[in-house]
C-alpha cells in the first residue's frame, strides 16, 4: 500500500467513540486515521505493510453469553455480563466445569471421564444443535458496539486437543494421540468435531459479521510442548488446516490460542496456515518473529501495571515500540493489565505510524 505520511494534527483528532462492553471501562476515542483499524488489520493478514501496528485497541472481543461453553469456562465478554458467582456448569456437550476464583478459570473435575473408551466416544458424546440458542437476539443486544471499522474477535474456547482433554482426562487424552490402538479414534472425532465447528463459525459470521476467530488449544505446558512435532503433524495439523479453511472460505482469520512453550510447534501451525499467535513469555519471541515472521504473524502482549503513571505508560510503551515496532508484522496483544488505555493507544499509534512510515 502507498505509504500515507502521518499527519499528527489530524490523525490524532477525535471523530467518535468505540463503544465498550466491559464493566466499568470506558469506551475508546475513536481517531481520524487515514484507514481505518480493519484496514489495517487487514494488510497485516494479507501480507503487506500496515500503516500503524494493529493491536488490541483495533479489534473488540465479543464472548458471547448464549454459549454454554464460555460460562462454563467462566470468560463472558457480553452486553449481559456475566457475575462470576454463575460461572462454571455444562459446556456444549455436557461436561461439568468447576470454576476456581483463585484462579480466574474453570477445569474439569478429573477421575469420572465422559469417554471412558475413545474407541466408542460416539455411545458417550451427543452433539448439540446449534440451531436451539437464541442468536438472533444476542445480535440485537450486541449491533451498537460492533462497529464496521473495528475487527470483531468471537472466541472458541475448547479446540481439538482441549476438547479431548475435557471428554477423557489429561493423562488419557495425551495416551490416546500416540497408542496406535487409538488414534483412529481419534480422527474420527477431530472429523467430527471440525464439522461441528465449521457450523459454529457460520454462526459467528451470520450473526455478528466475525472477523476473527480466536481459536483455544493449548498444546505445551511451561517448559515444553505435550507432544512432539510429528505428533502434531499427525494428529492435529489436517483438523487445525480444515478449521483454518472454514474461517477463510467466509472472509475471515484464524488467530491461534496456544498456551506453553511451543517453539518448536511453530512449523505445525505454519503449515496448517493458521493467521497469528501470541507465545507466552517462556518462549524465544525474537527468534520466532525473525524465523517465522514472513509465514506467521506474532502477537507480543505489553502489560502495563495498574498503577503505572502517564509519564510511565509512556517510556514502556516506547520501550516496547524500540524491541518490535521494527519487524513491521508483530500485534499488539491484550492490554487489560494496565491502566490508561487511551494513552497507550495513543502512543503506541503514533510511534508506530511513524516508524511504519518508512
Amino acid at each position: 500500500m502507498e505509504r500515507i505520511p502521518f499527519d499528527i494534527d489530524k490523525e490524532m483528532q477525535i471523530i467518535g467513540e468505540f463503544k465498550s462492553m466491559l464493566p466499568r471501562a470506558p469506551g475508546l476515542p475513536k481517531l481520524n486515521t487515514p484507514i481505518t483499524p480493519k484496514e489495517n488489520y487487514k494488510l497485516l493478514f494479507e501480507g503487506k505493510r500496515p500503516l500503524w501496528m494493529p493491536s488490541a485497541f483495533d479489534s473488540i472481543t465479543l464472548i458471547p453469553r448464549i454459549i454454554p461453553d464460555n460460562i462454563a469456562r467462566g470468560f463472558v465478554i457480553d452486553a449481559d455480563p456475566l457475575d462470576l458467582k454463575d460461572a462454571g456448569g455444562k459446556d456444549f456437550f455436557g461436561i461439568e466445569w468447576v470454576y476456581v476464583e483463585k484462579v480466574g478459570g474453570s477445569m474439569v473435575q478429573p477421575g469420572n471421564p465422559k469417554v471412558p473408551d475413545i474407541t466408542r466416544w460416539e455411545e458417550y458424546i451427543e452433539f448439540p444443535d446449534l440451531d436451539q440458542y437464541d442468536w438472533e437476539g444476542s445480535a440485537a443486544r450486541h449491533r451498537e458496539f460492533l462497529s464496521p471499522d473495528r475487527m470483531t474477535i468471537l472466541w472458541v474456547m475448547n479446540g481439538l486437543f482441549e476438547r479431548l482433554i475435557s471428554f477423557m482426562d489429561f493423562e488419557n487424552a495425551a495416551l490416546a494421540i500416540v497408542d496406535d490402538d487409538e488414534k483412529d479414534s481419534v480422527h474420527r472425532l477431530f472429523d467430527a468435531l471440525c464439522d461441528f465447528y465449521d457450523k459454529l463459525f457460520e454462526k459467528y459470521m451470520t450473526y455478528y459479521d466475525a472477523d476473527i476467530i480466536l481459536f483455544h488449544d493449548d498444546w505445551g505446558s511451561q517448559r515444553a510442548p505435550f507432544f512432539s512435532l510429528s505428533t502434531c503433524r499427525e494428529m492435529l495439523v489436517p483438523y487445525l488446516s480444515r478449521l483454518v479453511e472454514s474461517c477463510h472460505k467466509r472472509g475471515m482469520y484464524l488467530d491461534f490460542h496456544c498456551c506453553g512453550k511451543n517453539e518448536i510447534l511453530v512449523p505445525a501451525m505454519i503449515e496448517a496456515g493458521v493467521d497469528a499467535w501470541t507465545p507466552q513469555e517462556m518462549n524465544d519471541r525474537h527468534m520466532i518473529i525473525e524465523k517465522y515472521g514472513d509465514k506467521l504473524n506474532i502477537g507480543v502482549r505489553m502489560v502495563i501495571p495498574m498503577e503505572a503513571t502517564e509519564d510511565e505508560v509512556v517510556d514502556i510503551v516506547e520501550s516496547f515500540v524500540k524491541e518490535y515496532g521494527g519487524y513491521g508484522n508483530v500485534i499488539g496483544g491484550a492490554f487489560a493489565f494496565g491502566g490508561n488505555q487511551t494513552v497507550i493507544r495513543d502512543t503506541l499509534y503514533s510511534l508506530t505510524r511513524q516508524a511504519y512510515n518508512v
